[in-house]
């Protein structure tokens, strides 16, 4: 694969479905490279991808939801697809992901704005930040029924320290992992804290100053790897921290939120249609893998009357 003006980069960690995306990203332009990023044990099979027309990275970053070592995969990701393709835009997308809209097209209408960034901003949530994070996991007791117990109880304590501790167990069943945050003294960020969704669109100017500020400023990642959700904070706030930089405030990918603000509700054709009635972004989620035929075709209409 040559130089290309766009390279998409998919974090994924679901094989299901990601050579469809990668097959619909490349179909939908043509000139874009692909990279998609998953880990060893998760199942991917590296010759389809290839097949398929995407460049694997398999890393070696183990991902925690909430942890820096999401931010840490990102990065990578980025970070490999610059040096691999040298693109003019990298747009950040997951597994999940699916195109709505013809993508030359799209490309066309962000070329001429001459951004740096689109990035999706969203409510701050000072907690994360105020406290440094951590993130032990508890093995003990080992029964499920007591560890449940536990659970609660350090879910309790949590609740009457919070002005200066918090605990917050996963409760999710089979993880063990503890987020624990203790208030910082004086809290002063490096850089102002923006909070903005993990996908969005980089120049490759853009792309090129944050990495080497990163690399540069050896402080920002020992104070953000204490930061909970720093792949929603990290990057955007290094973008929006840097006057060369244009930002441009919007989505990436669309998505909407039931009850649990934490995660996005899987696409049913009613809620496509909703979000994509008068949108310009390119990408919608969640598709779920296994989604009726009947709703990926209605996405594809969509893209494809674009390009009619």
């Amino acid at each position: 694969m040559g130089e290309a003006a766009f390279c998409y980069v998919v974090m994924a960690h679901n094989p299901d479905g990601v050579d469809r995306l990668v097959r619909r990203i490349r179909s939908l332009s043509p000139s874009a490279n692909v990279l998609v990023r998953f880990e060893p044990h998760q199942g991917f099979d590296a010759e389809a991808l290839r097949v398929a027309g995407a460049h694997p990275l398999a890393s070696a970053i183990h991902v925690r939801w909430g942890s820096w070592e999401l931010t840490a995969a990102m990065i990578e990701a980025l970070a490999t697809a610059e040096a691999e393709f040298h693109a003019e835009h990298y747009v950040l997308v997951s597994g999940t992901d699916y195109p709505i809209r013809s993508l030359a097209a799209w490309e066309r209408e962000w070329v001429d704005q001459g951004a740096d960034a689109l990035v999706e901003q969203t409510p701050d949530q000072p907690d994360n930040w105020r406290f440094r994070w951590f993130l032990p996991e508890v093995r003990f007791p080992s029964q499920p029924s007591l560890y449940r117990a536990v659970r609660h109880v350090g879910w309790r304590i949590g609740t009457l320290t919070r002005p200066v501790l918090q605990v917050l167990p996963r409760f999710v069943e089979g993880d063990r992992r503890w987020f624990v945050g203790v208030r910082r003294p004086g809290v002063r960020p490096p850089v102002p804290i923006v909070k903005a969704s993990q996908w969005m669109t980089l120049s490759a100017r853009a792309l090129r100053r944050v990495l080497d500020r990163d690399a540069r400023e050896s402080q920002l990642r020992r104070w953000f790897r204490t930061v909970r959700i720093t792949d929603e904070i990290y990057l955007q706030s290094l973008v929006h921290d840097d006057p060369e930089l244009r930002v441009v405030q919007g989505p990436t990918t669309l998505k909407e939120f039931g009850e649990d603000p934490s995660s996005p509700l899987w696409l049913d054709a009613d809620r496509l249609r909703r979000l994509t009635d008068g949108a310009r972004a390119p990408f919608a989620r969640k598709f779920a893998p296994d989604a009726p035929a009947e709703l990926f075709a209605a996405a594809d209409a969509l893209a494809d009357a674009e390009r009619s």
